[in-house]
């Protein structure tokens, strides 16, 4: 049975009317839109609705990390936002914050009635007012991109700008564009990415081993693509951070390890950690590998 109030008006729907704001209404929209304190009451009661801070309300079942930046008082950005919306960022535990620079009474993430503290893990990015998202919750990613340039190391930048163009070609020239906006370093940082590599972690690898010339996601017929092809037979794989869950997966990795063996390619197979964490066992491992002829 659908507990919900029911509304006279469908217009006069507080969801509808929060999801045509971009997820997150006033008071003050609420009313104009005909919705009466009664109704957005009686959807507060039944929890379909939530106050996220004083006067400002969305609807039930977000991400908590998104209801958190609009308890903030403003909206999801950086790696944060790009985490949520489905591209590689480096794990980072402080929640990304955009911010009016006009805006001041900055919420606790967990309770609004509790001013911001410096020793919650907040990073606050002052943006200005003009910045008018389809969405009140998460920023755009090219927008969190140029957010993430303040807080990221250069190749993490570039690894995360390589994501977003692996599953958005169409952004290479804002991506471009907002290139030219920033220091030199993290200009450079954009300009290489190309979305060619499926993963910010083999962007990172492929970064820090291009002057070596590997070939990136080749196809070897009956096989498949391969992450990386030094010359002509040494192949290097990446697994990522959540990668292979299960026993079939693992299995079906090796077997085809085995194969690739039995064709005469030789295969290097790295973890996410070991790439991110302990970068020169992995290079110790290839430079070994291209020493001793493996490159074919």
């Amino acid at each position: 049975m659908d507990t919900r109030p029911a509304e006279a008006d469908p217009a006069a729907d507080p969801l509808a009317c929060i999801a045509r704001l971009g997820g997150l209404a006033a008071t003050h929209e609420l009313a104009t839109a005909g919705i009466s304190r009664a109704r957005l009451a009686g959807h507060l009661r039944h929890g379909t609705v939530i106050r996220v801070r004083q006067g400002w309300y969305t609807r039930a079942g977000l991400h908590g990390e998104l209801v958190s930046a609009a308890r903030v008082g403003g909206i999801l950005t950086c790696c944060s936002a790009l985490k949520i919306a489905g591209y590689w960022v480096v794990h980072d535990h402080r929640l990304h914050v955009a911010v009016d620079p006009n805006d001041c009474q900055l919420r606790s993430p967990r309770d609004y009635r509790r001013r911001l503290r410096s020793t919650e893990r907040v990073t606050v990015h002052w943006r200005p007012s003009r910045v008018t998202p389809a969405s009140r919750l998460l920023l755009d990613p090219v927008s969190a991109l140029a957010d993430l340039a303040r807080c990221a190391a250069p190749e993490l930048l570039a690894a995360s700008a390589d994501s977003i163009l692996n599953q958005q070609p169409e952004l290479k020239g804002e991506i471009t564009r907002l290139a030219r906006t920033l220091n030199s370093s993290a200009q450079a940082a954009l300009l290489q990415a190309d979305g060619v590599c499926e993963s910010g972690i083999e962007t990172l690898f492929w970064l820090r081993m291009r002057q070596l010339g590997p070939r990136r996601q080749v196809n070897i017929t009956g096989i498949g693509r391969v992450d990386f092809l030094f010359g002509q037979r040494l192949i290097v794989e990446i697994d990522g951070e959540e990668f292979h869950a299960g026993p079939a997966e693992f299995e079906s990795d090796r077997r085809r390890d085995a194969l690739l063996s039995a064709r005469g390619y030789r295969v290097l197979r790295f973890s996410y950690h070991q790439v991110l964490s302990r970068w020169p066992e992995v290079h110790a491992a290839v430079m070994a590998a291209i020493l001793r002829g493996d490159r074919g």
